[in-house]
């Protein structure tokens, strides 16, 4: 069973973060890439013996999963690509606003909030 795992980091650490984790497949990657001229060796056979079906299915299916893992990885880093990008244009075409000033007699009012009423005497 898979689980989704969270952390953070400071926001100049995510792309080489989302790089560190790409670098978590690199075993699956080569074991697919070992795997890939290994399946075609063993559908050819050897001179002195026929192909190995069997041996060539289990194979296949070892391919596949370790691709599924890397294609899984890829996956995750993707979305958190999309995720930093998405949340960098959202600041950039936002610029901060400035506090509001708040009433000086009564700290946390907005002075805005009354401005249409009056109150004392006439």
């Amino acid at each position: 069973m898979r689980v989704k795992l969270s952390y953070t980091v400071e926001e100049e650490d995510v792309l080489s973060e989302a790089a560190k984790i790409i670098n978590l497949s690199s075993e699956d990657l080569t074991q697919c890439i070992s795997l890939f001229n290994e399946v075609q060796a063993e559908l050819k056979g050897k001179e002195d013996s026929a192909p190995n079906t069997i041996r060539s299915l289990e194979m296949i299916e070892e391919f596949r999963k370790a691709l599924l893992a890397v294609d899984t990885r890829l996956a995750e880093v993707s979305e958190i690509v999309v995720g930093y990008d998405d949340y960098r244009r959202a600041n950039v075409a936002q610029p901060p606003t400035p506090p509001r000033a708040t009433s000086v007699n009564t700290p946390g009012i907005d002075d805005d909030l009354y401005a249409g009423e009056m109150f004392g005497a006439d």
